[in-house]
């Protein structure tokens, strides 16, 4: 089975030695992504600018990976705060479509960045 490193610029190029996204057969492993905006800069302490720049970020990296968030099939949310979920719900539903919602994992944990809110990991098909 061919493996195909993902990388685009349309997303922070990653300071850490990752890919923004593995493709293996017909699936996408898009790594922990987080709301950095391509010029790495963060909206400190606003949840729902960071949900928002995180999810714009996996549509980049699934579209440069041939896919699209129609194809997600599985969703890893990582939230500082549990207290946002509400907040992650309302914004996740702007880019999964009701009634083709991916499996979904969500807890509770730091993050590597100290800024961080949210970091999400997925796997779609291609």
């Amino acid at each position: 089975m061919a493996r195909q490193v993902i990388m685009t610029d349309r997303v922070a190029k990653p300071k850490v030695p990752l890919s923004n996204a593995v493709k293996v057969g017909n699936l996408i492993f898009v790594s922990g992504t987080t709301p950095y905006t391509t010029d790495h800069k963060i909206a400190v302490g606003d949840f729902k600018a960071q949900m928002r720049q995180t999810m714009e970020n996996i549509k980049a990296i699934l579209e440069a990976a041939g896919s699209s968030p129609d194809k997600v099939v599985k969703v890893n949310v990582i939230l500082t705060r549990i207290s946002d979920f509400g907040a992650m719900n309302e914004i996740y539903k702007e880019y999964f479509k009701e009634g083709n919602y991916p499996a979904r994992t969500t807890i509770e944990a730091k993050l590597a960045g100290k800024d961080f809110l949210v970091e999400i990991e997925c796997v779609a098909e291609a």
